[in-house]
C-alpha cells in the first residue's frame, strides 16, 4: 500500500544518451581522417607501453574521480542532511562511470596480455588497439558532463529535487529519509537568507502531500504523513520568527493554506457520490458534518493547519508584521469559507476563535490589529454571500459587534483613521448583502449604532458612510444608495433621541448630496423611488429634529428639502416638499430657523437664485 505514496521517477538521460553517441561517432571519424593505417605494422614495445600508459591513466582518473564524489558527498551534507549519500548510492551517474572505467582498464589490461612479442601486423588485433584507445578517448570525455552534474548538484534546490525523487518504501523512512532532510535544508536556507531554496522546497513538499491528500491509500496514512509533516513545519516557522524572517512566514502560510484547502476538499474522498449529494442536499447538515472513519481524518489535518496559522498570526502581531499578519488571517479566513462550503462540523468554532484570539491581545496589540482581523472577516463573508453558501450570519455579526466594541475601547483620536477604515470593511458587507438581497444588510446596520453609541468619534460614520453614498450614486447603484441612507437614517436617530445636534445636522447634507449625484448620473425611472425614499428619510429626521427642539438639525432639514426640490422638475416631488416644510414652519417653536434660512437662499446669485424663487413662487411661501 505504502509504494503508491511516491513512485521513483527516472532522470531524463536521453539528452546525454545522444551526447554519448555523437561524441563516440565523431571520435572514431577523427582517427579515421588523421590516419586510415594507424597503429598498423608497429612495432609491440611501442603497442605495450601505450596500452600500460592508458590503463594507468584510467586508474589515476578513476581515483580523482572516486574521491571528488566523495567530497561532493561530504560539501551536500554539509548544506543539507547526511542522507544526501542516498542520492549517490542510488543516482546512475557514478555507476556508470565506474562501469565504464573499469570495463576500458580492464580492456587494456587484456590486450597487453595477448599482444605477441613481435611486430604486430595482424588487422584485427589493430583493430582492438584502436578500439581501446577511443574508448579511453570515450572515458575522459564522460568526465565533463560528470563533473558538471556532480557541482550542480551542490546546489540545495538539486539536492531537494533529487531527494523527492527517491522512491521510499514505508511511512517512518517517507518522514525520516525524506521530509525531514528537506526540512532541514529549508531551516538552513531561512538562517542563510536563502528564499530560492525555501521556495523550491516548499512547492515540492506542498506537491508531495497535494499528491498524498488526492491519492486512494488509506486516510489513516494521510494523517499520520501531514501530522509529521505540520510539526516540522511549525518548527521551521518558529526559526524564522527567530531570524526575523517576515517573507519566510509569508511562503510558509501560503503553502499551509493549499494544503489546507486540499485537504478540506478531499474530505469526502471516500464517500460515494451518491451518498454525498444526499448528505449535501440535506438542510439538516447546513451547520458541518462529519462521518466517522470517512471524515474524521481529513477533519484532524485540517485542524492541525488552522491551529498553526493562529498561532502565527498570534506571533506576527506580537512581533507588528504587517503583511505576515493579513496574510495569516486570510489563509485562515480562507480556510473558514471552505470548511462552511465543505460542511466541516466545526465551522461555528472557527469564527469565535479568530474572536477570541482578538480579545485576548494586549491593548496596543488590538490597536495594531484590529483592521487586519475586520478585514478578514469582511472578506469571509463577502465571499460566502458572493458564493451562496449558508452560514449563520448571526454568530459573524456577534464577532463583528465584539471585535468593534473591543476596539473602541481602546483606540483614541490618533487612530481615528482606524475606525474609519473598520466602517469601510462593515460597509462592504452590507452593500454585498444587498447586491445578494441577503438578511445580513439589516443587522451590519445595527454596527454602525454601535459606533454612534459609543460617545466617540460620532461624526465617523456618517462621514464614511455619507462619501460612500456619494460615489454608489454616481454609479446609479439604486439598492445599494437606497441602503446607505437608510444607515444614515439609523446613525440620525440614535443621535437625535440623545439630543444630539452635532453632528446629526451633516447627515442631511449627505442625503441632498446623494439625491443629487443620483439623479445628476441616472437617466432611468428609478429616480423618483431614490429622491422619494431621501425625501421620507429627511422628513422623518427632520419632525424628530423639531420634536427635541434642535435648531441646526432642524435649519439643514429645511435647507436640504427646499434644493431638492429646486432641483427637481416632477411636480408631485415639489408638491410633497412644499407641504412638508408648511407643516413643519408650524411646528417650529422658533420661527426664525425658517426665517433664516430663507434669507440665506435670497442672498445666493443666478441660477441658484432664480430656481429659489420659482420654487417659492410654486409653493406660495413668498412672504417667507
Amino acid at each position: 500500500m505504502i509504494n503508491k505514496i511516491k513512485g521513483y521517477i527516472r532522470v531524463p538521460y536521453l539528452p546525454y544518451s545522444l551526447f554519448l553517441a555523437v561524441l563516440f561517432i565523431v571520435s572514431i571519424i577523427i582517427f579515421y581522417q588523421l590516419n586510415k593505417n594507424i597503429l598498423f605494422n608497429i612495432s609491440n614495445n611501442s603497442a605495450l607501453y601505450l596500452l600500460s600508459t592508458m590503463a594507468q591513466a584510467l586508474a589515476a582518473i578513476l581515483a580523482i574521480v572516486i574521491g571528488f564524489s566523495f567530497v561532493s558527498v561530504q560539501l551536500s551534507a554539509k548544506i543539507g542532511s547526511p542522507r544526501v549519500l542516498d542520492l549517490i548510492l542510488k543516482g546512475r551517474a557514478l555507476w556508470l562511470l565506474l562501469v565504464i572505467y573499469g570495463f576500458s582498464i580492464l580492456y587494456d589490461l587484456l590486450l597487453l596480455r595477448i599482444i605477441p612479442e613481435k611486430n604486430i601486423d595482424d588487422i584485427f588485433l589493430v583493430g582492438l588497439i584502436n578500439g581501446g584507445i577511443v574508448l579511453t578517448f570515450f572515458s575522459f570525455m564522460l568526465l565533463f558532463p560528470y563533473a558538471y552534474n556532480t557541482i550542480e548538484r551542490l546546489k540545495p534546490e538539486k539536492l531537494i529535487i533529487g531527494i523527492i525523487k527517491i522512491k521510499y518504501n514505508d511511512v517512518e523512512a517517507l518522514k525520516r529519509d525524506m521530509i525531514l532532510p528537506i526540512v532541514d535544508i529549508m531551516n538552513k536556507a531561512i538562517n542563510d537568507d536563502d528564499p530560492h531554496t525555501l521556495k523550491v522546497g516548499l512547492d515540492e513538499l506542498e506537491k508531495f502531500n497535494l499528491d498524498i491528500l488526492k491519492s486512494n491509500i488509506n486516510s489513516g496514512y494521510k494523517l499520520e504523513i501531514a501530522k509529521y509533516y505540520s510539526g516540522k513545519i511549525f518548527r521551521l516557522l518558529e526559526n524564522a520568527f527567530n531570524q526575523n524572517d517576515e517573507d519566510s512566514v509569508i511562503e510558509i502560510i501560503e503553502s499551509l493554506k493549499n494544503i489546507g484547502n486540499t485537504s478540506i476538499r478531499m474530505r469526502w474522498g471516500e464517500m460515494s457520490s451518491d451518498e454525498i449529494m444526499r448528505i449535501k442536499s440535506n438542510g439538516m447538515h447546513k451547520s458541518g458534518v462529519g462521518i466517522s472513519g470517512k471524515t474524521d481524518n481529513y477533519d484532524i489535518i485540517t485542524s492541525e493547519i488552522k491551529n498553526i496559522l493562529n498561532l502565527v498570526y498570534i506571533k506576527a502581531i506580537g512581533k507588528k508584521w504587517s503583511r505576515a499578519t493579513r496574510s495569516t488571517l486570510k489563509a485562515r479566513g480562507n480556510l473558514l469559507v471552505t470548511s462552511h462550503e465543505e460542511l466541516v462540523l466545526t465551522i461555528f468554532y472557527d469564527i469565535f476563535k479568530i474572536s477570541n484570539d482578538f480579545s485576548r491581545l494586549s491593548n496596543e496589540e488590538k490597536i495594531f490589529s484590529i483592521d487586519y482581523f475586520m478585514e478578514a472577516i469582511r472578506d469571509i463573508i463577502i465571499e460566502m454571500i458572493h458564493k451562496d453558501i449558508h452560514f449563520d450570519d448571526a454568530y459573524f455579526f456577534t464577532v463583528i459587534k465584539d471585535i468593534l466594541r473591543a476596539s473602541l475601547q481602546v483606540i483614541n483620536e490618533e487612530e481615528y483613521f482606524k475606525i474609519r477604515q473598520n466602517i469601510d470593511y462593515i460597509t462592504d458587507i452590507g452593500i454585498e448583502a444587498v447586491k445578494k438581497n441577503h438578511k445580513l444588510e439589516d443587522e451590519i446596520i445595527n454596527c454602525f449604532g454601535i459606533i454612534a453609541d459609543s460617545g466617540k468619534f460620532l461624526d465617523a460614520p456618517i462621514f464614511e458612510i455619507g462619501n460612500r453614498g456619494y460615489g454608489l450614486a454616481l454609479g446609479s447603484k439604486k439598492p445599494e444608495t437606497i441602503w446607505i441612507c437608510s444607515c444614515l437614517k439609523d446613525i440620525g436617530i440614535l443621535y437625535l433621541s440623545k439630543k444630539m445636534d452635532e453632528p446629526t445636522n451633516h447627515i442631511f447634507s449627505f442625503l441632498e448630496g446623494i439625491e443629487n449625484n443620483y439623479r445628476g448620473h441616472t437617466k432611468s425611472s428609478d429616480v423618483l423611488e431614490v429622491t422619494e425614499k431621501i425625501i421620507e428619510i429627511i422628513e422623518e429626521l427632520g419632525y424628530k429634529s423639531i420634536d427635541y427642539k434642535l435648531e441646526k438639525s432642524s435649519r439643514e432639514v429645511i435647507n436640504s428639502l427646499i434644493h431638492i426640490s429646486m432641483m427637481n422638475e416632477n411636480i408631485t416631488i415639489k408638491s410633497r416638499v412644499c407641504k412638508t416644510l408648511k407643516d413643519m414652519q408650524g411646528k417650529l417653536e422658533n420661527k426664525e430657523v425658517f426665517k433664516s434660512i430663507m434669507e440665506i437662499n435670497e442672498k445666493t446669485q443666478g441660477y441658484q437664485l432664480a430656481k429659489f424663487q420659482e420654487f417659492l413662487k410654486f409653493c406660495d411661501l413668498d412672504g417667507g
